[in-house]
């Protein structure tokens, strides 16, 4: 029996239908599509990964999607003892970390890309399903009717003084940005770092990080500091959710990716990069491929104040503007370790002064090579402190 279920889940869990999903999807293309995904090299050789991913997709589709907490899945997937610290023993969120990029590693194939979508969503054990979003075909433009030659007789004078207006209009146009653009000016450090990703006819896609089913504020403080960027600089671009995202979206022109653990785009980047992302249960850092072993660029995951709420003296992220050789398009990051990083990361790429200071010091032709950049904060009163680089690469 084939059961049709919704594609989406609301934020207390069940599922719920959802008129962009495209069309219903059943269970039972659902259980084809998974077993797709679990003899793919990315889940074949592995024993947990496949377990847990089994485990939420069959619970969904029985609906018992309210039943997929993190304590429950350790003890029914990885056989946990019913009192276990999940704090100390986190198997079950650095498993699922794990699945979200081998799920995003998987459709990011082309042969995969039109098959039916089976995710993870960030903050959450519910997964969703849902048929790739097919771009809507372009509008046809329809010609006007030619006119009779009696009528362009009659309106020739009419013309000529449109084409007249139509004409001083584009010189004041075209002067304009003449003067807003200044071209006898030296481009800013900031105008160098931004140009190659503006340099373009399609809009600029910024995708920002989830948590709990929305974009936190420091990522969508970022969002808006660098949308006025882009805005000021008269170029178009589109908002997209990491968790809706599709890999085609993302691969038609450059893309800003905003956060690092609540972003799979961007640590799915960084694989690839000398700076990324790590964590475990007791820390978050900054690693460097460079120099494996360390972790100076540390944050503690378990300092508390007395209320029990995580307490942060200091935070770092990655900024980076690097060409993805899987799309051919350059890539931004803005991303922490935590809301602080990212909050000071949409700082510095937004702020000539801080921008400027870190230009000064780079070797000579940094704005036409890949980069990645390290910044370190202060938390000061619960908010992020001015950014300061303390490590950079460029090739």
């Amino acid at each position: 029996m084939s059961v049709t279920i919704s594609t989406r889940p609301e934020s207390g869990g069940s599922p719920s239908p959802d008129s962009s999903s495209g069309p219903p999807v059943e269970s039972a293309a659902v259980r084809e599509q998974l077993e797709r995904l679990l003899e793919s090299p990315l889940f074949r050789n592995s024993k947990r990964y496949p377990a847990l991913l089994r485990h939420v997709v069959e619970a969904t589709l029985d609906g018992r999607a309210a039943e997929l907490k993190e304590r429950l899945l350790g003890l029914q997937v990885f056989g946990r003892p019913a009192d276990y610290d999940t704090n100390l023993d986190p198997v079950v969120r650095t498993s699922a970390a794990e699945i979200r990029k081998r799920i995003a590693q998987y459709y990011l194939e082309p042969a995969h890309q039109s098959e039916l979508r089976i995710d993870l969503p960030l903050g959450s054990y519910v997964p969703e399903f849902h048929w790739p979003v097919r771009p809507a075909a372009p509008a046809v433009a329809v010609p006007a009717p030619d006119p009779s030659s009696s009528a362009v007789e009659e309106n020739r004078p009419r013309t000529y003084l449109k084409l007249a207006v139509a004409a001083a209009l584009l010189a004041l146009v075209a002067i304009s940005a003449l003067m807003w653009r200044r071209p006898w000016e030296r481009p800013s450090s900031l105008d160098q770092f931004w140009n190659p990703v503006l340099n373009t006819n399609v809009p600029v896609v910024l995708c920002a990080g989830i948590h709990e089913g929305g974009i936190p504020w420091p990522d969508a403080l970022t969002l808006a500091r660098i949308t006025g960027i882009i805005g000021e600089r008269r170029h178009s671009y589109e908002i997209r959710r990491q968790d809706l995202a599709t890999f085609t979206e993302l691969s038609q022109g450059p893309v800003i990716l905003i956060g690092a653990f609540n972003d799979a785009w961007t640590l799915l980047l960084n694989q690839q990069s000398r700076f990324g992302f790590d964590r475990d249960a007791s820390a978050n850092w900054i690693s460097d491929r460079h120099n494996p072993s360390s972790r100076k660029w540390s944050v503690d995951s378990n300092k508390l104040d007395a209320a029990g709420r995580h307490v942060y003296n200091e935070d770092y992220a990655i900024v980076s503007r690097m060409l993805d050789s899987r799309t051919g398009n350059i890539v931004v990051t803005a991303a922490g370790l935590h809301g602080y990083g990212t909050a000071a990361a949409g700082a510095f790429l937004t702020r000539g002064d801080y921008f400027s200071q870190f230009a000064s010091g780079a070797p000579n032709g940094w704005e036409k090579k890949n980069l990645q950049i390290v910044i370190r904060t202060e938390v000061i009163n619960g908010s992020s402190g001015p950014p300061r680089v303390v490590a950079s690469y460029f090739w």
